[in-house]
């Protein structure tokens, strides 16, 4: 008797797949990459979603993509206003709901007042508290650091953004 070994195929790297667990395996990576691949073709065509939030910010003033063309050690100058006063942006939110349950309060009275309700409004939308007042003056001094070029260059960015998120008809 002779020992012959089975010829092997030029493929004996690739595991055997006639089992079932490996189809499985590679059924589940096919998915995968086709749910990756979605997802990123996706992301190519849609917008950014931070350019679509729902809350107020000063995103139309100051767009995201203006600090992309920017250098870092600039990029990290210019944004510490905005990072010192987070808290305090972040205390004004909350004083905001604060007044907006003090409306539903308000409103919930039987006897209806429009002066109160109207006070309690311009509570919070108006005065040098108020966060529309506060992010103006960060803005402000935002606006006073740029240099002419940094200037230019966020007026295009503005008016590129406003460009995108005009509504199609």
């Amino acid at each position: 008797m002779t020992n012959q070994q089975a010829p092997r195929s030029k493929f004996s790297w690739l595991p055997d797949t006639s089992h079932g667990i490996w189809r499985l395996c590679l059924l589940a990576s096919l998915m995968l990459n086709i749910g990756i691949a979605g997802l990123l073709i996706g992301h190519v065509f849609n917008r950014n979603p931070m350019d679509r939030q729902g809350v107020a910010n000063y995103n139309q003033f100051v767009p995201h993509k203006f600090f992309g063309d920017l250098a870092k050690d600039r990029r990290v100058e210019l944004t510490t206003a905005f990072r010192n006063n987070r808290p305090d942006f972040d205390k004004l939110r909350a004083q905001m709901g604060a007044h907006a349950e003090e409306i539903a309060a308000a409103l919930a009275d039987p006897t209806y007042d429009a002066a109160k309700i109207n006070t309690l409004i311009d509570g919070f939308t108006t005065g040098p508290d108020s966060l529309a007042a506060k992010g103006g003056a960060v803005l402000k001094d935002f606006y006073a650091k740029l240099t002419p070029e940094e200037r230019a260059l966020l007026a295009k960015e503005i008016v590129d953004k406003q460009k995108r998120d005009k509504p199609k008809p």
